[in-house]
């Protein structure tokens, strides 16, 4: 993604939240998603195919989520989680294309996707 579409994203993401508020996932007191029971997921011990095919169908979810003008403006942190999917997806994406499954990071994927879609 080109810096111009992420700048414009951002602004984007502001404007919306000045003009809403932003209640559940105040930017200014945001530290990062924390999802302490990620270690509960078992994605990690599927075939290696379904972990790729759900990891992949979990990033785009949350890419799309991300600009969905629903989840800019919910009040609830669904942008949040889908941004924290999108970080872990990707690291996880990352190490399956380089042929190895990381326990944690499909574990995170997994589980921020899921606080995703629980507060979309």
């Amino acid at each position: 993604m080109s810096k111009k579409i992420c700048m414009r994203s951002l602004v984007g993401v502001l404007a919306v939240a000045s003009i809403f508020g932003v209640n559940a996932a105040d930017l200014g007191h945001y530290a990062g998603g924390q999802c302490s029971n990620y270690r509960q997921s078992y994605l990690h011990q599927q075939p290696v195919d379904d972990i790729r095919q759900s990891v992949s169908a979990n990033l785009s979810s949350a890419k799309v989520g991300m600009g969905d003008p629903r989840t800019l403006t919910n009040s609830r942190p669904a942008f949040v989680w889908a941004m924290e999917a999108r970080w872990a997806c990707s690291a996880a994406l990352g190490y399956l294309n380089g042929g190895h499954v990381d326990e944690e990071t499909v574990q995170k994927c997994d589980c921020f996707h899921q606080q995703y879609l629980a507060f979309r």
